[in-house]
């Protein structure tokens, strides 16, 4: 098999796994984050970064041969991805001591939206292989 394609199936594979992780730890009951004074709830931040890793995933799995992710040819994915991040904070409300939050829901879309826009860049440009 040629290197790039497994490269892809892992990735693949490695998104699939991480986006079950989200889910898995979004529908665990009453868990809650740690209270930190920083200027905003820690679980923003925590938010973010899992839809970031999210979407660094993706991006490694659909990055072409040339080192090219482009928005226009993933669109069904990118809007997969998405549609999962509101899917995932408003299981919530099904789930005990958890709670909807539209700034969990956004903090998940900005962590998306950074690596959809920042990774792809910093894959053409750096040397990330």
């Amino acid at each position: 098999m040629h290197t790039f394609t497994k490269r892809k199936m892992i990735f693949r594979w490695v998104f699939i796994l991480w986006a079950i992780f989200i889910i898995s730890v979004s529908s665990i009951p009453h868990l809650s984050v740690p209270k930190v004074a920083i200027g905003f709830r820690l679980d923003y931040l925590v938010h973010f970064g899992m839809y970031f890793v999210l979407g660094l995933f993706l991006v490694l799995w659909r990055t072409d041969k040339k080192r090219l992710f482009s928005l226009n040819q993933n669109r069904v994915f990118i809007s997969l991805c998405y549609l999962f991040a509101m899917v995932d904070e408003t299981h919530q409300l099904w789930i005990s001591g958890r709670t909807f939050a539209w700034q969990d829901m956004l903090s998940n879309m900005l962590g998306l939206t950074i690596a959809l826009g920042f990774v792809p860049y910093l894959y053409k440009r750096c040397c990330i292989n």
